[in-house]
């Protein structure tokens, strides 16, 4: 440099220094394609690239008020030839309330492919055949029924799995069970 004028007008050099500053006084950001989930997640529950979707913090939200809270949640599973019935409750309002929203959203992840923890095994394989599922919602005095169905032997197998050994096992034990993968059912060989 010889100290000559390095044709950066004024106006520009000041448009780009503000741009920091207007950066740090915005509101709080919906979370994006590429933020990541928080530290301390195992790498298991997350997505295949450690990446969320747009509605995964939304919906991680939903999940762990029912984790802190599973044991205000009442649950009962009846095993059916192509599925299973569950009946998931709460006498609290605001716990039933959470159940519904959950089971809403767990249906839109199943209808748009969007999985929730994909390095699970089980969870992996339930999304890789979620154009097999059927879901029925009922809403029930405290909470909802589902009929969770698949005309696939193989996938109605994985939705008994997911019904006992994921979801009934997060009522009973809450974050405990959350932070473990779930193992696909025996004799699975996908």
């Amino acid at each position: 440099m010889t100290g000559e004028p390095h044709g950066c007008p004024r106006r520009h050099f000041l448009a780009l220094a503000m741009t920091p500053l207007a950066g740090a006084c915005q509101q709080p950001r919906e979370p994006s394609m590429g933020d990541r989930m928080p530290e301390g997640i195992p790498d298991w529950m997350m997505g295949r690239d450690g990446m969320m979707d747009l509605d995964m913090m939304r919906d991680m939200r939903v999940i762990h008020d029912l984790l802190s809270r599973h044991q205000d949640i009442r649950r009962t599973v009846q095993d059916l030839s192509y599925g299973i019935r569950a009946t998931t409750t709460s006498a609290r309002s605001d716990v039933a309330e959470r159940i519904r929203t959950h089971v809403e959203q767990m249906r839109s992840r199943l209808d748009h492919g969007a999985a929730i923890r994909q390095m699970d095994p089980l969870f992996a394989e339930i999304f890789e055949r979620a154009h097999q599922v059927e879901l029925e919602i009922e809403h029930v005095p405290g909470g909802v029924r589902v009929d969770e169905t698949s005309r696939d032997p193989v996938t109605a197998m994985l939705i008994r799995q997911h019904a006992h050994q994921a979801v009934s096992e997060f009522v009973a034990a809450g974050m405990n069970r959350a932070m473990r993968p779930t193992p696909l059912p025996p004799g699975y060989t996908g």
